[in-house]
C-alpha cells in the first residue's frame, strides 16, 4: 500500500502542480500579452488578488476545506472536503496569495489516500492518508530526504505514530521514482527548489558565524512579525470572513504597487509565495529596495496567514530568510552571501515551523551550492529560529505544539 500510494501521491502532486503553473501563466503572461500590454501593470496585480479573493469566497460555498496555515499541517482532509480544499488552494496560489503550495499537495495525497482506502476501516483510511500526504509533499521540497526529515520531527513532537514511519520512507521513496524515472519510464521530472545564484564557500570564518548569528535573528523576527499579523488578521475574519479577505488582498497589492512603482521591482516580488522572484531578490543591488521587499513580504505574508488565504507556510518563509541575508549582505558586501543566506532561511523556517532540524536541513539543500561547509550556519540558524519561536509562543500564550493535532 505504501509503494502504491507513494506512486499515486506523486502523479496527482504532479498534476497539481501542472494546473497551478498553467494558471499563473495563464493570467499572469498570456491574457496581459494578449490585451497588448508589454509588461504587467500594477493595477493588473490589484485586479487579479480581489479576483480570486471572490473565488475563495465562492468556494466557501462548497463547504469546509483545509485549516488555515497557522494551524499547521493537515493530513485530516479525506475526498469530501476535496473541492472545498483545492478550489481555495489554486484561488490562493494562482491569483497571488503569499504561501507555498506544500499544504495543497499535503491534501491531495490525503485526498487520494482516503479515496483508494474510503472501504476500509477509519484505521486503515487513516494511515493511507497520512502516507498519500507525505508522499505528495516530498514532491515538492527538493529532496526526498527532508520530507523524512519531517516525519520523524512530526513522531518526536508526538504528531504521528513511530509505526508509520517505514512506511512513510516507502512512500517517500516509491514517489521520488516517479518524478526521476526508472528503466524506461523518463519520469515526470523534478522540481528544483535551489536558491540561484549561490556559490561555493572555502571556508567559514568567525565573523561569519556571527553575522550569520545577526542573520538569524533578523529572519525571526520578521518571520514572527509575519505570525503576529497573522494572528491578528484571524481574529478579524472569524467575525467579518468576506471583508478580511478583501482587505488582505488589497494589502498585498499596495504593497506590490509601491513596490513596482518607486523601486522598479517586478509585479510577483510580493505576492505569490516567492520562488518565481527569487533570482531578483538574490540579485538585488539595492539596499533600500531590499529592506522594502524584506518588510513588505513579511506584511502580505501575515494577511495571508490569517485573511482566509490557504496554503503552505513554508516557501514565503524561506524567501523572508533569503531576503535578510541579501539585505545584511548589501551593508556587509565583505562577506560570503551564501553562508548568511543557509542561515537566515534554516532560523526563518525554524520560527515559522517550531521544527529545527527539517529547517536546517532544508536551508542546507535550497543551499546546496555553497557546499556542505556551510552546515554549522544552518545549524546556528535553526536553533536560533526554534528558540525564538518558543520564547514568542511562551509570551503570548500559545505554547502549541507544531504541527498542529490535526495532524495525528
Amino acid at each position: 500500500m505504501a509503494i502504491a500510494l507513494g506512486v499515486l501521491a506523486a502523479i496527482g502532486s504532479a498534476a497539481f502542480l501542472v494546473v497551478m503553473a498553467q494558471g499563473t501563466d495563464l493570467l499572469w503572461e498570456w491574457l496581459p500579452s494578449t490585451l497588448g500590454l508589454s509588461e504587467v501593470p500594477w493595477w493588473w496585480v490589484v485586479l487579479l488578488l480581489l479576483i480570486g479573493a471572490f473565488l475563495i469566497m465562492a468556494a466557501w460555498r462548497f463547504g469546509e476545506g483545509m485549516g488555515g496555515p497557522l494551524e499547521g499541517f493537515h493530513f485530516d482532509v479525506g475526498p469530501s472536503h476535496a473541492v472545498a480544499a483545492l478550489s481555495v488552494a489554486l484561488a490562493t496560489l494562482i491569483f497571488g496569495g503569499v504561501l507555498g503550495p506544500e499544504a495543497p499537495l499535503i491534501v491531495v495525497g490525503t485526498v487520494i489516500g482516503g479515496f483508494v482506502t474510503r472501504k476500509q476501516s477509519p484505521q486503515v483510511q487513516q494511515m493511507a492518508m497520512a502516507l498519500g500526504g507525505i508522499a505528495a509533499i516530498s514532491t515538492i521540497l527538493g529532496n526526498p530526504f527532508v520530507a523524512a526529515f519531517f516525519v520523524l520531527e512530526f513522531a518526536a513532537l508526538g504528531a504521528m505514530p513511530r509505526q508509520v514511519l517505514v512506511p512513510m520512507f516507502i512512500a517517500i521513496g516509491s514517489g521520488y521514482l516517479v518524478l526521476t524515472g526508472i528503466g524506461p519510464f523518463a519520469g515526470l521530472g523534478e522540481v528544483g527548489l535551489a536558491v540561484p545564484g549561490i556559490t561555493a564557500v572555502d571556508k567559514l570564518t568567525f565573523i561569519d558565524l556571527g553575522v550569520g548569528l545577526a542573520v538569524a535573528v533578523v529572519a525571526g523576527l520578521a518571520v514572527l512579525l509575519s505570525r503576529t499579523i497573522g494572528y491578528a488578521t484571524l481574529r478579524i475574519a472569524k467575525k467579518h470572513p468576506a471583508p478580511t479577505i478583501i482587505g488582505a488582498s488589497l494589502v498585498i497589492g499596495i504593497l506590490g504597487t509601491v513596490g513596482m512603482m518607486v523601486f522598479d521591482l517586478p509585479y510577483d516580488i510580493v505576492p505569490f509565495s516567492g520562488e518565481t522572484a527569487m533570482p531578483t531578490l538574490v540579485a538585488e543591488g539595492n539596499v533600500f529596495a531590499a529592506l522594502f521587499i524584506v518588510v513588505a513580504k513579511a506584511i502580505a505574508y501575515g494577511v495571508s496567514l490569517g485573511g482566509g488565504y490557504r496554503g503552505g507556510p513554508i516557501f514565503p518563509s524561506t524567501f523572508i530568510g533569503v531576503g535578510v541575508a541579501v539585505l545584511i549582505g548589501l551593508l556587509l558586501p565583505s562577506l560570503s552571501i551564501s553562508a548568511l543566506i543557509v542561515a537566515g532561511i534554516a532560523a526563518a523556517c525554524a520560527a515559522m515551523l517550531k521544527m529545527p532540524f527539517s529547517s536546517g536541513l532544508l536551508a542546507v539543500v535550497l543551499g546546496a551550492g555553497a557546499g556542505m561547509i556551510v552546515t554549522p550556519m544552518a545549524i546556528i540558524g535553526a536553533i536560533v529560529g526554534v528558540l525564538m519561536r518558543l520564547a514568542y509562543d511562551k509570551a503570548t500564550g500559545r505554547e502549541t505544539s507544531f504541527p498542529a493535532p490535526a495532524a495525528s
